[in-house]
């Protein structure tokens, strides 16, 4: 069937009610747009999100904007402005309503431009788990049970199609509207030229873990206001392309139990289930895959707050002069490594599948390869490894590079979500030429210095030691510190042996240890041509690693190790 206005109107509407999926008092709206000289502003993307807070007052301001003045988009005629603002769940209805008649978008004091916007069949996105997705670098604070996303998709986006033939310019426009606005649009940019409606489900969240019977429990929590009725929980193992488990049960129900038990016959990270409002005929929570089922689990519970890594990320360009504030979610720690698998097909399948997608991977070599006639960038290189940590980190990841500093680490091993981790970092103190050559001019920046943005000049050291400045960085982005498990060690004097190469060593991944050579170190990242590729026997690689390791164990080789 199709789906138009009137029906995103009318379903939209239903989400509305209040208690069904949440209670909505207004949307903030996030607007983000561009202009070429006395044009009108046309809509980049733009993001409405239901929120518990009342709407303004009919005399409130309107938009406000972000930034203090227009941003130049590099080598184009635009100029880029981010607006927020609050409307009442009414004003937006009425403003889809006159969107299907007119073609005109207007839910403030001015109308913007946008294309030939469609209405899309409504969308239900889950929280992130173990794996992120690109929607949740968009969509705002979608930690709990998942958001319904309503959506009026740009067809043509012919305002907009400079940026998908020169793909530098969206890293860019990413890059210049991330500090004003956490919104990944490089990351789904097949969504440039949309309208997104979100409305977070916060009904309900859900607990849920394995039981005393060797099964796994689900038990959805009400919110205080919203009275409890009737769910149905559909669970499910999905695992190389094949249904290893599922099973469906009816939970909150009062003559049967709150709590949804199910007997688990597959024990493999991967599952994921959807609770089902069969009286309203809604998802009221979902789950990507996730990883609470490999080998013996304790009961683990979704907290409306999740555990999260706080820290503050040094400049990565003279343009950037303040650090940026990153939040990282941490996943529970795996299983011991060391123990049998409770999956016969373990550890064979996953070597298997692992071979499978690093051949898919290296075929698409915009992935490895930077720089050059790739087009991506430091963005993209560092997205890479941080991917690459989610991907393969559960149980550890070492860095080994000459060149390694503490801007360095804070770039990439304090991304790795896995809680305890054995992160290592190994560096000489070596000072990369670009950086000898540049030394207190790499930023234009009033109070800054090159290698520690953080540090104000008036109270630098007058001629501290490479130790003094990691130390120093460290100590002051570190933040929380929460589920980090990191050691920086350097060699200095006589003791192992000089390297040169750069690895990222995955030790005890599910296919045994794997490394990447990085091509370039990383404060150089997708600054110049480089491939990233995996070696040919990580095994070797890591054993050579942890020799050298061990034969700087002596208190003079520590930089800096968490408590």
């Amino acid at each position: 069937m199709t789906w138009g206005f009137n029906d995103q109107i009318v379903h939209l509407e239903k989400l509305l009610t209040p208690g069904l999926i949440g209670t909505y008092g207004s949307f903030e709206i996030t607007e983000i747009f561009g202009f070429e000289r006395d044009g009108p502003p046309t809509n980049i993307l733009t993001l409405l999100v239901a929120e518990p807070e009342e709407p303004p007052s009919v005399n409130s301001p309107g938009p406000g904007f972000l930034n203090d003045k227009p941003i130049p988009l590099t080598s184009t005629k635009w100029k880029l402005g981010i607006a927020r603002s609050r409307i009442a769940p009414s004003q937006l209805v009425d403003a889809l309503r006159r969107l299907g008649e007119t073609a005109e978008w207007k839910i403030g004091a001015s109308a913007l431009k946008v294309g030939r916007l469609t209405a899309i069949p409504p969308q239900f996105v889950p929280s992130d788990t173990f794996q992120t997705h690109a929607w949740n670098g968009v969509l705002k604070n979608n930690f709990f049970d998942g958001s319904h996303v309503l959506e009026l998709f740009d067809r043509e986006k012919l305002a907009l199609q400079f940026l998908f033939d020169r793909p530098k310019l969206l890293t860019e426009l990413a890059k210049l509207i991330r500090p004003y606005a956490p919104v990944g649009l490089d990351g789904l940019s097949d969504r440039l030229g949309n309208v997104l409606i979100q409305l977070p489900v916060t009904a309900t969240v859900t607990k849920f873990g394995r039981n005393q019977a060797d099964g796994f429990a689900l038990e959805p929590l009400w919110h205080p206001a919203v009275p409890p009725r009737p769910l149905r929980v559909s669970w499910e193992v999905y695992e190389d392309a094949t249904i290893e488990d599922f099973t469906s049960a009816a939970v909150g129900i009062q003559s049967t139990s709150q709590t949804a038990k199910f007997p688990l016959h597959s024990k493999r990270m991967g599952a994921r289930y959807v609770i089902w409002d069969d009286i309203n005929r809604l998802i009221v929570g979902a789950s990507a895959q996730t990883a609470f089922l490999g080998g013996d689990i304790s009961v683990t519970s979704r907290v409306l707050i999740p555990a999260t890594r706080e820290f503050l990320e040094p400049t990565t360009s003279a343009e950037q002069c303040q650090p940026t504030k990153q939040a990282v979610v941490i996943e529970p720690a795996p299983d011991n490594p060391d123990r049998p698998h409770p999956n016969p097909r373990e550890p064979w399948r996953s070597a298997r599948v692992f071979r499978e997608s690093l051949h898919a991977l290296q075929s698409r070599k915009e992935f490895v390869q930077y720089g050059g006639p790739s087009g991506a960038g430091r963005a993209e290189a560092l997205a890479d490894i941080r991917w690459l940590l989610r991907q393969h980190g559960t149980n550890g990841a070492w860095l080994w590079d000459p060149f390694l500093s503490a801007d360095d680490v804070l770039h990439t091993l304090f991304f790795c979500p896995w809680r305890d981790a054995d992160l290592r970092a190994l560096s000489s103190a070596s000072t990369p030429p670009r950086e000898r050559a540049q030394i207190g001019n790499e930023s234009d920046c009033a109070g800054t210095t090159t290698r520690g943005a953080l540090i104000p000049s008036a109270q630098a050291p007058a001629s501290p030691s490479w130790k003094e400045e990691q130390v120093s960085l460290i100590e002051q982005s570190k933040g929380n510190g929460e589920g980090l498990k990191l050691e920086f060690r350097v060699r200095i004097g006589s003791a192992g042996w000089s390297f040169h190469d750069r690895f990222l060593i995955f030790p005890r991944a599910s296919a045994g240890a794997v490394a990447w050579s990085l091509g370039t170190s990383v404060n150089s990242l997708g600054r110049q041509h480089h491939i990233l590729q995996q070696v040919s026997d990580g095994e070797l690689i890591r054993q050579a690693f942890l020799e050298l390791w061990d034969a700087l164990g002596s208190p003079e080789h520590l930089v800096w190790k968490t408590p």
